[in-house]
Formats: structure tokens, C-alpha cells, sequence
């Protein structure tokens, strides 16, 4: 370490605390959607964020953040090696977004791992090598050109910002086509019984329409525009 600095070029936490088995089972019932109503729509990611193809199935799994620089490849390379099966590889931080943090060998890898999904607020490349792996990635775009190595700083492992959100490594992640929420460990129980309850209400929803052929909530409408001053033609 140089005297003048206080922090190292790389930083690689090489363990981290997983959510369970359990935990993951009970969430690929979910969608993201009432997940995030669960949680206020807070940790939901930024929707420039989407799947690079589709259809995109739902993922859940542990987050594996990485924080990373100019298109630095060294440490998405070093997360898929220190991946662990069901795991989601997240990379934040890319200020050119011209380059592409991830492309088609890094996905044949990452599937070979068992990693379940690549979430970046880059750019990703090979486009069609990773929809024929059926490598499932949501990143804000694509381009043919290459990731770049060694520049840095770089953290792997420790909380990032990425699509406006904090994320930190083996928070719940859950993604589909609607877009990425996340869930601290802390919460995933409640955020659990939360969805169920969501869920469970918006079924009895469903069944009333179909039954009745009637608006849902429209006491309640028409309440909050008594309140205004509205004419109807």
C-alpha cells in the first residue's frame, strides 16, 4: 500500500452471507411488481435498466456486487470466478458508456457457474451469443465495443449504487421483465408476508370482476373526486 493513500486499488470481499434456500423458493412465486409495492416502491432500479432480450424469465437469487470503472472488466471476470450457484452478478459504475462491461464468453462462464443473471447500469455486447445461451441480463444497452482491464478503483463485494438504489453483496434480487427490485436480508420475511397479503387481495380482486363486472375501488375514486372540483360532460 502507498503511503499517500488510504485505500487499495481493488478491494474483493471473497465471502459473503446468502440469502436461503428457502427464502429464494418462496420468492420465485413472485413477480417483481408487488414486491415493490411491498417496499414503497423503494429499491426498485431505474427502468433504463431492462432485459437485452426477450422473453426474459423471472430470476431470484443473492446479490454479488460489483463496483467497477470505464468498462473495467478485471473484477466482473474475478466475481464470476468467486460466484457460488443461484447467484446474481450486480455491476454499477460504468462512466463510458460506450464500452461494454460483459459480453458472450463472460456469459458462457457465468452459466457454467451457475450464476442465474448479469443486472448492470452499462452496456453489454454479443447480443446473440448470450440470447442463444439463454443467459439472461437486464443493462441499459449494446455495443460491439470491448471492455477494457486494469483501471483502477474497483470494489467487489461491498455496497454499490446502481439504478438509484443501494444494493449490498446478498441482498435478495429479484428481476423480470417488468424490471429489478431488491430486498435487504433484513426484510425479506416481511417483505414476504407483505406479498402474500398483496397477492392475496388482488386475487379476491379478480374474482369480484369476473363476478360482477364492477369497478374495483370505485367508492374510493369517486370519494377523492367529490373533493375536487370536477365537471362531467
Amino acid at each position: 500500500m502507498s503511503k499517500d493513500k488510504v485505500l487499495p486499488e481493488y478491494r474483493i470481499a471473497t465471502k459473503i452471507d446468502r440469502v436461503s434456500s428457502e427464502i429464494i423458493e418462496k420468492f420465485n412465486e413472485y413477480s417483481s411488481a408487488p414486491v415493490s409495492d411491498a417496499m414503497r416502491s423503494r429499491n426498485t432500479l431505474s427502468n433504463d435498466i431492462k432485459p437485452v432480450w426477450s422473453p426474459t424469465p423471472t430470476i431470484v437469487g443473492s446479490a454479488v456486487t460489483v463496483n467497477s470503472s470505464v468498462g473495467d472488466e478485471i473484477l466482473v471476470l474475478k466475481a464470476i470466478e468467486l460466484s457460488k450457484p443461484g447467484d446474481i452478478i450486480l455491476v454499477a459504475g460504468n462512466s463510458e458508456p460506450y464500452t461494454a462491461y460483459w459480453g458472450g464468453i463472460m456469459s458462457t462462464m457465468a452459466k457454467a457457474k451457475g450464476v442465474k443473471a448479469l443486472i448492470t447500469d452499462g452496456m453489454i455486447r454479443d447480443l446473440n451469443q448470450c440470447r442463444e445461451l439463454e443467459f439472461p441480463i437486464w443493462a441499459t444497452g449494446v455495443t460491439p465495443i470491448a471492455p477494457k482491464t486494469d483501471i483502477p478503483p474497483g470494489d467487489l463485494n461491498f455496497p454499490i449504487s446502481i439504478g438509484e438504489v443501494v444494493v449490498h453483496p446478498g441482498d435478495l434480487v429479484i428481476a423480470d421483465e417488468d424490471g429489478v427490485v431488491t430486498v435487504p436480508q433484513t426484510l425479506v420475511e416481511e417483505v414476504s408476508r407483505a406479498v402474500d397479503e398483496r397477492n392475496s387481495m388482488e386475487e379476491s380482486w379478480v374474482k369480484e370482476i369476473n363476478a360482477t363486472k364492477k369497478m374495483i375501488l370505485k367508492e374510493g375514486i369517486d370519494k377523492l373526486l367529490s373533493e375536487r372540483i370536477v365537471q362531467y360532460y
